[in-house]
């Protein structure tokens, strides 16, 4: 009789603990599976040195998920920005206007489609290859705004997105579609916008307060100088959310003729 050369496998006892009907939250069940890939690691230091995709999808097809769910899921979590916390976004909002669709078509292809439109059509260049992503900026050549200017006066079946910078994503989920992102950084936007408006509103509630202490003006009248620091805030906020949501529009229609492959 042959032996069998396959390395043992210790049989899994079956639990006799009836199971309970207590639901997991999200953050539980976040945590129930990063605590079963540890354990299917066999170590949490060999989880340090990083899990292989093909791991990750066998591990997933154990959980009850197809491969291509998984794959989809690693795109999306390498495409995650990082939340941003701090006092102007408290003032004005996020810095980074992001959008994200998955394209049923090979990553490389809608890669050479996208530069190809946004160097002729948007005449942007690639600024810088990360590893990750693309950063794409306006070109600022004397041909590029001469183009730019001359396109005002013909008739194109697609709007520019006219963007000083485009950031963008691509990953691949399977061999026949990919994770698309783009996003736009706006911190220079949002940092103007703030200090003009609420430096405005400081400097002026500043001369409120060094007149009502040179004139012994009551004290209650400090508190006019509330209002106006208060309707600076409530105002940036609208503007610069109102610049937000232009920006998203462009990037989201941009990302409607690229799922559609209308680019050309």
């Amino acid at each position: 009789m042959a032996q069998s050369h396959d390395r043992p496998r210790l049989a899994r006892r079956p639990s006799c603990l009836p199971l309970s009907s207590h639901n997991l939250s999200a953050q539980e069940l976040e945590a129930v599976i990063r605590r079963g890939v540890e354990l299917r690691a066999d170590s949490s230091a060999r989880l340090e040195e990083g899990v292989s995709e093909a791991e990750v999808v066998r591990i997933g097809q154990e959980l009850g998920l197809d491969p291509a769910t998984v794959r989809q899921a690693m795109a999306e979590v390498r495409g995650r920005l990082a939340v941003e916390k701090g006092l102007l976004v408290t003032l004005a909002g996020p810095r980074t206007v992001h959008v994200s669709r998955i394209v049923n078509r090979p990553a490389a292809r809608v890669a050479a489609d996208l530069e190809r439109y946004l160097r002729e059509a948007e005449f942007m260049l690639a600024q810088r290859r990360f590893q990750d992503r693309t950063r794409f900026v306006r070109d600022s050549s004397f041909a590029a705004s001469l183009a730019r200017f001359a396109r005002g006066f013909v008739r194109s079946p697609h709007r520019p997105v006219d963007l000083k910078q485009l950031d963008v994503f691509i990953s691949s989920v399977d061999a026949d579609s990919c994770l698309l992102q783009l996003s736009v950084d706006l911190a220079g936007t949002r940092g103007g916008l703030v200090g003009g408006v609420m430096g405005g509103s400081g400097g002026a509630v500043a001369a409120w307060a060094a007149a009502a202490w040179a004139t012994a003006l009551p004290d209650p009248l400090m508190l006019l100088g509330v209002p106006l620091l208060a309707g600076a805030w409530v105002g940036t906020r609208a503007i610069f959310s109102t610049v937000r949501r232009s920006v998203q529009e462009k990037i989201e229609s941009l990302l409607d003729q690229v799922e559609h492959d209308k680019l050309s």
